[in-house]
């Protein structure tokens, strides 16, 4: 597989990034017609997608570093390709937590130095569970 391809692919993943933007709404509003049961599922969904999402962050970084691209202008890059326009608004604590730098999405966002040393953390710990996880299957395949 090309390296290019599997960016291409990435970038898909990383459309889950709107259930960020929408879960704490639709939570909302489910709660307001009286519908606890099903904001209480909606909820917990969105919070697990933060999880996705990371993984996807962490990946489309790791492959535009194998490719010796910035990840930022790939992504930015690639919106302008397939014609995607984000639109808010954004959920931003929940973004956060994901590693998607702000730079990436929200023209408003500054380059903030203290963001990115929080990022790389977010990397560095997506990377231990990754090969966690990888040790884990490689570990039950020989079961």
């Amino acid at each position: 597989m090309d390296g290019r391809g599997e960016i291409d692919r990435n970038l898909n993943s990383m459309g889950e990034a709107r259930g960020l933007d929408a879960g704490p709404r639709l939570v909302q509003k489910l709660i307001g017609f009286g519908d606890c049961r099903t904001s209480n599922i909606v909820a917990r969904i969105a919070d697990e997608e933060v999880a996705h999402v990371a993984v996807g962050v962490y990946w489309f970084v790791s492959l535009c570093e194998k490719m010796g691209r910035a990840p930022c202008s790939t992504f930015k890059d690639l919106l302008k390709e397939y014609n995607v326009e984000l639109k808010g608004p954004f959920n931003y604590s929940a973004r956060d937590e994901a590693g998607i730098p702000r730079e990436w999405y929200d023209p408003s966002s500054t380059n903030n130095p203290a963001k990115k040393d929080q990022l790389s953390e977010v990397y560095e710990r997506l990377a231990c569970i990754i090969s966690m996880e990888k040790e884990n299957s490689s570990l039950n395949a020989t079961e």
